[in-house]
């Protein structure tokens, strides 16, 4: 077979690259070990999801999924979220069983809890590495606690490191699991394009041409490359915004160096998660408050790339996936949309990767093998520190979250429910931050002065970008009062002077602020019905 083969030719792969802990622990340990730490994953994030309270962009995703009608309909409703349907359509079935959005939330926790059980049964780490990255600020926290299109993503790319050792007996099946990859998000489609391309680089290079050992599975070999195509050309098809978007709409094409370096820094976002102890703590990072570190930073982040392609340059597979997906992934935060810690995750994800399938990778022969080698041998003492600080951010980001508000979306909507004032016709602005309070109130629709129209999750089109004036906020929900004689509740992410409020004959209910959305503190207001 030509998977014995394979494992027997030092040539392609060499085995004793395997951590020694992980190519001597039994079967059995390894199972109870990996469905322990999961045990204690689901028990420490499952506190931290209770004490989370979701804010726009996880109910967003929620809203779409209960307010579109049929698949089509969700698929036009998308078409400004600048992500694939995959997770969206993960949760259709869930708002139809229940509107609340906790149910979106349980499931992205056993999605973030299978992934940490596939992680500590099938890595080729030591336990110590395994745990740590378990509990650490991605895994823990970003990708498990904030219920978000990418912990899918996450899942996706863990499954097809295990199918990568035996991937030409599973060819179709790592086509399967790519085109899903390519559908979470367009950080995801831009690893599925390098995994693609390590992997065609792989075939031709070293196995295409070996007839007596392929030509049983070659249809199957091109059957899954095809798969792969199908669903990064779809993604890239769908991830197409319409001409009237009104979100991330430039490009920038101006090379500058010094934008590329703020770029190139974003690696230490992805590689040193160590939260802040502060309320503000989402995307923070202490080690950034050090003069020293901050010196040492963009050095520090070319050091990281240099080291990787160091580490993978004798087998190239790795070095191909590595490169394509981290210069990708740069270069559309360049271009495009910088993001957030958890887009950035997807520098670290590609590290993972690439270092989990390192070990099934095969090998070329170099002039000289000691760079590389020496480079290889520094990843268990390097990856473990950076693992430490992981889990310093991982178990800070919990420990904040149960101390401060995230979003007061969900306190504002029980609020609401308790004066039984939830039938009432609402306004809310701003709507991206409303929406929040949509979604717990499991509300159909609100008025959005932006864009002017009833709605309930945000379409980011052209329409909701013109100017919205409080006064103007006011006198529509004065308007929809007199037409449906009824109180009006308007919901607000900032106050309305005293002059309108005396005005408008405004009654100022409550107010909730200091959350670590600050956007996402909420007053509501209430007009009389004429």
């Amino acid at each position: 077979m030509f998977l014995q083969h394979f494992s027997q030719s030092p040539q392609h792969v060499n085995r004793s690259t395997f951590p020694k802990s992980n190519r001597q622990i039994p079967i059995v340990t390894k199972d109870f070990y990996a469905i322990g730490v999961t045990f204690l994953f689901l028990l420490v994030g499952g506190y931290g999801a209770i004490h989370h309270e979701m804010w726009r962009d996880e109910v967003q995703a929620w809203l779409l999924a209960r307010d579109s009608t049929s698949i089509i309909d969700l698929f036009a409703n998308m078409k400004y979220e600048g992500h694939p349907a995959f997770w969206h359509l993960c949760l259709m079935p869930l708002t139809r069983i229940n509107a609340s959005p906790i149910m979106m939330q349980v499931f992205h926790l056993l999605i973030a809890a299978t992934t940490v059980f596939l992680f500590t049964r099938y890595a080729p780490f030591n336990k110590v590495q395994k745990f740590l990255f378990s509990f650490g600020y991605f895994a823990l926290y970003e990708y498990a606690i904030v219920a978000r299109n990418y912990a899918i993503g996450i899942l996706l790319i863990i499954i097809f490191c295990i199918l990568y050792r035996e991937r030409y007996k599973r060819f179709v099946w790592i086509g399967i699991v790519l085109i899903l990859l390519s559908h979470t998000s367009v950080h995801a489609l831009i690893v599925t394009i390098a995994i693609g391309l390590g992997l065609l680089c792989e075939y031709l290079y070293f196995y295409c041409c070996r007839e007596e050992i392929l030509n049983a599975n070659r249809h199957h070999i091109w059957i899954g490359f095809v798969l792969i195509g199908f669903g990064i050309v779809t993604a890239v098809l769908q991830l197409n915004p319409p001409s009237d978007t009104g979100f991330a709409v430039g490009w920038n094409f101006n090379f500058t160096i010094q934008r590329m370096n703020n770029i190139v820094r974003i690696i230490t976002n992805a590689f040193l998660p160590f939260t802040r102890h502060a309320r503000g703590f989402w995307g923070s990072n202490r080690l950034y408050s050090f003069e020293f570190f901050q010196l040492i930073r963009l050095s520090l982040c070319y050091l990281i790339i240099f080291w990787c392609i160091l580490r993978f340059l004798k087998r190239p597979t790795t070095l191909i996936m590595y490169v394509t997906a981290t210069v990708g992934l740069l270069a559309f935060f360049y271009v495009k949309y910088g993001g957030s810690i958890r887009h950035h995750g997807f520098l670290f994800a590609t590290f993972i990767l690439t270092s989990w399938i390192y070990y099934d990778c095969p090998e070329i022969k170099l002039p000289t093998n000691f760079i590389s080698n020496l480079a290889q041998r520094c990843f268990s003492f390097v990856f473990t520190c950076i693992l430490i600080i992981h889990y310093l951010g991982g178990i800070t980001a919990i420990a904040m979250e149960k101390r401060h508000v995230f979003s007061y979306g969900k306190e504002t909507a029980e609020y609401i429910k308790q004066q039984d004032m939830q039938d009432l016709p609402m306004v809310g602005d701003t709507d991206f931050a409303v929406s929040t309070v949509v979604g717990y109130l499991e509300k159909d629709k609100v008025y959005y002065p932006k864009g002017c129209r009833f709605g309930s999750f945000v379409r980011w089109d052209k329409l909701r970008t013109h100017g919205v004036f409080n006064e103007g906020i006011i006198i529509d929900a004065k308007m929809l009062s007199k037409r449906y004689s009824q109180d009006v509740l308007i919901i607000m992410n900032r106050t309305f002077s005293d002059e309108l409020k005396e005005k408008y004959q405004l009654t100022q209910l409550e107010s909730f602020t200091g959350s670590t959305i600050g956007d996402e503190g909420f007053h509501l207001y209430l007009i009389k019905s004429p």
